[in-house]
């Protein structure tokens, strides 16, 4: 470690040595040639560096803009849903002949199986047990509990519902069921139902007032042992991402 300190040592000597006569001896001193050799370069640099500078403070400021104009965007987007939502409801509730109570889903209970949701609406404002809902699209469930202020529905996608239904072309009579798929059961085997037929509700009991939309026929499944058929039905709802349905009352 001495050894390169003194080495240094002497070799800084020496270059200051060489540069002291060799500045005696030039007409323009070595200073001035030096500082005309690198001054326009340093300047350069520096005004390089004042650039880049500015141009950080301007891209700081463009994604702030950006940012500011990206919440906004989100927040329109938010109002403009929240708006369409709104006008679905209004419209919906002038044209459908019953009384109806709109409330918003606000937590899906944790079963895996039978789905049911929470809604924003109780006793309070009139709903009761086994009330009928609906979607915007078709039959949604009925109440199953009631607070004051909130109320548990039951969707049909529940192995206990067994709902009555008929054919809206036909008229044929079943009873809608779930197991992992809906099906229109009770069905007679050659009965006039087909591929795309609209299947309705039929009136019967307490619960749901004639002709509300359940699903499409997509299959038909017959049974020659039974004499029966099996017709697999789509709903028109989707149970799994609701945000507002419709309490129907009696």
């Amino acid at each position: 470690m001495k050894k390169k300190f003194v080495l240094t040592y002497i070799l800084l000597t020496l270059v200051s040595l060489f540069l002291i006569i060799i500045d005696s001896r030039l007409k323009v001193p070595l200073n001035s040639q030096l500082y005309k050799f690198f001054s326009p370069r340093i300047r350069g640099v520096v005004n390089q560096w004042a650039e880049c500078k500015k141009c950080e403070e301007k891209n700081k400021s463009l994604q702030k803009e950006i940012a500011e104009l990206s919440y906004e965007r989100q927040i329109y987007r938010t109002l403009k849903q929240e708006n369409e939502e709104f006008r679905k409801i209004l419209g919906f509730q002038s044209n459908f002949p019953l009384d109806i109570i709109p409330a918003v889903i606000v937590n899906k209970l944790p079963e895996m199986v039978n789905i049911s949701y929470v809604i924003s609406k109780g006793s309070l404002k009139g709903i009761e047990e086994d009330d009928a809902v609906i979607g915007f699209d078709g039959v949604f469930g009925k109440v199953l509990k009631v607070g004051s202020e909130s109320a548990v529905i039951q969707t049909l996608m529940n192995y206990n519902v067994a709902l009555s239904a008929i054919d809206q072309r036909s008229d044929v009579k079943g009873i809608l069921k779930w197991d992992m798929k809906f099906y229109l059961e009770g069905v007679p085997l050659y009965a006039d139902v087909e591929a795309g037929d609209t299947i309705v509700t039929s009136g019967r009991g307490s619960i749901f007032p004639r002709g509300l939309r359940i699903g499409k026929v997509t299959k038909i499944i017959r049974g020659e042992s039974t004499y029966k058929s099996k017709i697999e039905v789509e709903p028109f709802e989707d149970f799994n991402n609701p945000d507002v349905v419709f309490v129907i009352k009696r």
